[in-house]
């Protein structure tokens, strides 16, 4: 893919990766290639693939969601844990989306457990209490 010409490696290799399955990035936006968006949907869920500024992010939805939520978030509906402020290498966060749809484990988790661990994280980083 042209437009994954300046993407990281583990991008490039989710691409291939999502090929096989037949399961294709397909290009959403394309501004240039430091601005650009991709998505890929399956039965499992819907990867995410964005370049916004020359950074890339990867995020998964779950099966008939339009909801995209990235690897700390889901890992926290998982483990029941408190979600991490920190953030994952793109590497590390690609094998976990990766392993989640390939596992079927998108389906144990709700979009509402999802949600309420992306805003408490966006109010933990701000200092504040989640409501």
């Amino acid at each position: 893919m042209d437009e994954l010409s300046s993407a990281p490696p583990s991008i490039r290799a989710l691409a291939e990766w999502l090929a096989e399955r037949g399961t294709p990035l397909v290009l959403h936006s394309f501004h240039s290639h430091n601005n650009q968006l991709l998505k890929a949907e399956s039965p499992q869920g819907t990867f995410e693939v964005l370049a916004d500024r020359g950074q890339w992010f990867v995020r998964l939805a779950p099966a008939h969601s339009d909801e995209y939520f990235d690897s700390a978030v889901w890992e926290a509906c998982l483990s029941g844990k408190e979600v991490s402020l920190e953030v994952d290498p793109l590497e590390v966060q690609v094998a976990f989306l990766q392993d989640l749809l390939t596992t079927g484990a998108t389906d144990t988790c709700s979009t509402e457990c999802l949600t309420e661990a992306r805003i408490t994280r966006v109010y933990r980083s701000l200092g504040w209490d989640p409501p």
